[in-house]
C-alpha cells in the first residue's frame, strides 16, 4: 500500500512523534508498504534539498508552511493535505489530534481510508495560551468524526476518548528497539562523559519537561556526577536560554543527538531523569529502560504507564521529593544495578516495534478490504440500477 504520514516535523528529528514515525515507518517498509512522510524544511537534517532523498526506506516529501509558534504545524499539515489530494495514496496516517483539522479536506477524496494516532492531549502543553488551548480541545473532536480508525499510544488516552467522546479507540503500544550497549567512546572525547559518571535527560527543551526543577535540584546535590542534557539547542529561544542560565557548572548540553552517539549516552548513564509535568507516554523513558537504565521520573500518568513496575518516581513538581530520590540512588548502587534486567525485560515484553508494526499492517489491510468491499457494493448497485432502467419501456401514444 502507498501510505502518506502527516503531522510530523521530519524524519529523523528530535521528539517522540518523529521517533515513533521513523521506527514504525521503517518496519512498514520492510512489510512491503510504500511510506511517505511529509516533512517541514526547517526540521530536515542536512542540506535543505528540494527533493530530499529517502531515509531508511521512507520517502520524504516537503511542502511549505508559515513559520511561527502557532502557524507552523497547521499550515504545513494543510499544504501536505492539499498535496495528498493530488496524489495516489491508498491510505493516510495522521499523527496527533491538532493536525486533524485538515481531515474534512482529505474527505474530499472519496474512499481514502484515514487512520489518526493520538500521542498526547496536545493542549496540556505549558507553552500554549488560553486561545490555543481551547482551539486544540475542539480540534480533538475532529479525528473522532472524520477518521476511519483512531489509535492511541496509551491506556490513559484510550480512557479519555471513551469518557469524553464516547468513542472506542484502538490501543497500540509504542515500540522500542532493543539496543546493544555501547562503550563511552565519542561521548568521552566530546564531553568528558564516562561510564557511570553522569545522569541523563533526553528530550525537547520545552516548559512541560520542567527542566527548571531539575536544574534547581542538581545545583543543590552534593555529587561528582555530571548531568547531560540531550536536546535541541535553539540560540534565540528564551526558554532554552533560561535553562542554560540556571545550569550549574557540572551540567553538559550536548544538543540534539542521534545514532551511535545517542546510544552511547543512554548506555553509560548511571541514572536517567524525567521531571516532566506532561507526557503522553514518554518515548525517552522507554528508550532509557531498553538500555537497562535506572529511571527516576515524575509521577504523572504518562511516566507511570511507561515505567510499569520499573524505576523510581517522585511527586511531580516537588523539588524535595526529587532530591530525596536522587540522594537515595546516589548512595545505594544496589538499587541502581537491580533495575537493569527488570527494565529490559519490561520493554521487550510490552513495547516491541515489530509487534506494533504488525498491528498497524493488519489495521491498514482491514480498512483497505472494507473500502474495496464498499466499492464493490456500490458498483453492483449501480449496475443493477442501470439494468432496471434499461428494462423500462415507455408506452407509445
Amino acid at each position: 500500500m502507498k501510505i502518506a504520514m502527516l503531522g510530523v516535523k521530519s524524519v529523523p528529528c528530535a521528539g517522540g512523534i518523529a521517533t515513533y514515525t521513523l521506527q514504525l515507518g521503517t518496519r512498514l517498509v520492510k512489510l512491503g508498504h510504500d511510506v511517505t512522510v511529509y516533512c517541514r524544511r526547517s526540521h530536515l537534517e542536512g542540506p535543505a534539498e528540494r527533493k530530499p532523498r529517502p531515509y531508511r526506506g521512507i520517502n520524504r516529501r516537503l511542502t511549505p508552511g508559515i513559520s511561527g509558534k502557532y502557524l507552523d504545524a497547521i499550515t504545513h499539515t494543510l499544504t501536505s493535505a492539499l498535496d495528498v489530494l493530488q496524489s495516489d495514496y491508498d491510505l493516510i496516517h495522521l499523527h496527533g489530534s491538532a493536525p486533524g483539522v485538515v481531515l474534512p479536506l482529505l474527505r474530499l477524496r472519496s474512499g481514502l481510508p484515514i487512520v489518526t494516532t493520538v500521542h498526547s492531549l496536545d493542549w496540556e502543553g505549558a507553552k500554549w495560551g488560553p486561545a490555543a488551548t481551547a482551539a486544540m480541545r475542539l480540534a480533538a473532536r475532529v479525528p473522532v468524526r472524520y477518521s476511519d480508525r483512531v489509535t492511541v499510544v496509551s491506556e490513559r488516552l484510550q480512557r479519555y476518548y471513551a469518557d469524553s467522546f464516547g468513542v472506542e479507540t484502538t490501543f497500540i503500544p509504542s515500540g522500542v528497539e532493543m539496543p546493544q550497549l555501547l562503550g563511552a567512546n565519542e561521548i568521552g572525547r566530546r564531553w568528558g562523559l564516562q561510564e557511570g559518571g553522569y545522569a541523563l535527560f533526553v528530550g525537547r527543551m520545552t516548559p512541560e519537561k520542567n527542566l527548571e526543577l531539575l536544574m534547581e535540584v542538581w545545583a543543590q546535590l552534593n555529587t561528582s556526577l555530571k548531568l547531560a542534557i540531550v536536546g535541541g539547542i535553539k540560540p534565540g529561544d528564551a526558554y532554552t536560554q533560561r535553562i542554560m542560565g540556571l545550569a550549574p557548572g557540572n551540567v553538559v548540553f550536548t544538543d540534539y543527538q542521534t545514532g551511535d552517539t545517542l546510544g552511547e549516552l543512554y548506555s553509560n548513564a548511571r541514572l536517567y531523569i524525567q521531571p516532566s509535568s506532561l507526557e503522553g507516554i514518554s518515548m525517552s523513558v522507554l528508550e532509557a529502560l531498553s538500555y537497562g537504565r535506572c529511571v527516576v521520573a515524575s509521577d504523572i500518568p504518562g511516566n507511570l504507564e511507561a515505567l510499569g513496575r520499573c524505576g523510581y518516581t517522585f511527586e511531580a513538581g516537588n523539588a524535595e521529593a526529587l532530591t530525596a530520590a536522587l540522594q537515595q540512588l546516589l548512595t545505594d548502587e544496589t538499587l541502581v544495578r537491580d533495575q537493569f534486567d527488570r527494565a529490559r525485560d519490561h520493554v521487550q515484553s510490552r513495547h516491541n516495534w515489530d509487534v506494533t508494526a504488525a498491528q498497524f499492517d493488519q489495521l491498514y489491510r482491514q480498512l483497505q478490504e472494507s473500502r474495496d468491499h464498499r466499492f464493490e457494493r456500490q458498483a453492483i448497485g449501480f449496475a443493477e440500477g442501470s439494468m432496471a432502467g434499461d428494462e423500462q419501456v415507455t408506452p407509445s401514444k
